[in-house]
């Protein structure tokens, strides 16, 4: 997942928390539906597996997500059925106690018509879209944290 491609995003947001509140909030998988903009469920399935249900241009899916990585700079995924790819947030300390988070995300859905009707449909700008909705809200969710 380096760069844009076919199916990926790079985004980045300054969020005003110490890096370790992001990291254990974006780690902790059932809290994706918090601030995943398109998540509209979550079902724990074992240790670091989950199934979402999450909104597309085509109507809903509901792909299994593996949690590969998660440590006090990065969160990693992948998908594990129905959808091909996967995500990462990277988290970067900055001088005034907070952190710039960097967002991958690659998505190809597993069944090359419904890839195709997704592009057609514009599956790309909505995944960019939702990814900076996301950001935006992970910002305001762990900067409403830190206040309260």
């Amino acid at each position: 997942m380096s760069g844009e491609g076919k199916g990926a995003v790079t985004i980045e947001q300054h969020i005003a928390v110490p890096p370790g509140m992001v990291a254990d909030f974006v780690g902790d998988f059932r809290n994706a539906g918090q601030w995943m903009v398109g998540v509209e469920g979550i079902e724990p399935l074992g240790e670091d597996l989950y199934r979402l249900e999450i909104d597309s241009p085509i109507g809903r899916i509901r792909p299994e997500v593996k949690v590969l990585e998660h440590n006090a700079t990065t969160v990693r995924w992948a998908y594990a059925s129905a959808v091909e790819g996967g995500g990462r947030v990277d988290i970067f300390p900055d001088a005034n106690g907070g952190c710039r988070v960097s967002y991958e995300g690659e998505f190809h859905l597993k069944r090359g018509f419904l890839d195709r009707a997704a592009r057609f449909v514009g599956a790309e700008r909505f995944a960019r879209t939702n990814g900076e909705r996301s950001l935006f809200r992970l910002k305001h969710l762990m900067e409403a944290r830190r206040l309260g």
